[in-house]
């Protein structure tokens, strides 16, 4: 009888064991719930359709620097201020002034991180629209509410990038008399600052029906700072998203003063870019 006392009480001394293997436990569960979520972060939000392919920017990466140079120092003569007020660890959206057809290639091509703009669907075709696809940029049907563009837009916020648009719609004065209400709905359900950029004089380098630009105009792409948008308490209430809109359409057109009458551009100003633009 007295040699099974120590079998009863054996199974007591595995229970300590059990007790310490929780903490390593827990914590593997930690680290595999961290790699679940960001996988979904690497995969993009859900949305009513699915999801859009991750773009791979290679072609910014290596082909932009060369590219840059090229426009700037030999084709076109290109200042650029306000790098230094780009931020390159959080999503964001370059809007500028459109007078020319210059305006987004040169948002795309001069901005130090890459940017992938909303562009008509009518200039996807033929070479151009084969140039336009493999840099990343956005087709988006003007005549409807394109909500496969919208979401495309949204899925490169969440990833942490940056996309470009032009609010006043389509090429005018260039003066932000008017703006659509697009950067409104993206800024806000995207949860991302904006950035305003100057293009100034690119209306007189490639005026309407030119087909190659005047070298002799001076063009400066300047970048402000970024700033946050107020979301609404009702995000997809028409009302609100308006107000949203006229709020970016009068910090737009400010910075666009700001640069034509040659003060400072956002927090750091002057013309410190400039020398690093050429460089590039």
């Amino acid at each position: 009888m007295t040699t099974s006392n120590p079998r009863v009480e054996a199974p007591r001394v595995e229970a300590p064991r059990v007790e310490a293997a929780r903490p390593d436990d827990g914590a593997g569960e930690r680290a595999a719930e961290a790699a679940r979520r960001a996988a979904r972060v690497a995969r993009g939000p859900v949305h009513r359709g699915a999801a859009s392919p991750i773009y791979n920017d290679l072609p910014h990466r290596v082909l932009k620097p060369g590219v840059r140079w090229f426009l700037n120092r030999v084709v076109m003569q290109i200042s650029l201020e306000g790098l230094e007020n780009v931020p390159f660890d959080e999503p964001l959206i370059f809007a500028g002034n459109h007078s020319s057809w210059l305006d987004g290639p040169l948002v795309v091509i001069e901005s130090p991180r890459t940017v992938r703009c909303l562009s008509k669907v009518e200039m996807y075709r033929g070479v151009l629209g084969r140039a336009l696809l493999f840099s990343g940029q956005i087709p988006i049907d003007r005549d409807r509410a394109d909500r496969e563009a919208l979401h495309t837009a949204l899925d490169e916020l969440s990833r942490g990038g940056a996309i470009g648009l032009f609010p006043e719609g389509t090429r005018g004065s260039g003066e932000m008399a008017a703006v659509q209400h697009g950067i409104a709905y993206l800024a806000v359900h995207g949860r991302c600052r904006v950035l305003p950029v100057a293009c100034i004089n690119t209306g007189a380098a490639l005026p309407r029906g030119a087909r190659w630009p005047r070298r002799s105009v001076p063009i400066r792409v300047v970048f402000g700072a970024p700033f946050a948008v107020e979301v609404p308490a009702n995000p997809r209430s028409r009302k609100a998203l308006a107000a949203v809109a006229e709020d970016i359409r009068v910090r737009l057109l400010d910075h666009l003063a700001t640069v034509r009458a040659g003060k400072a551009c956002g927090e750091a100003g002057g013309t410190g870019g400039a020398d690093r633009a050429g460089a590039g």
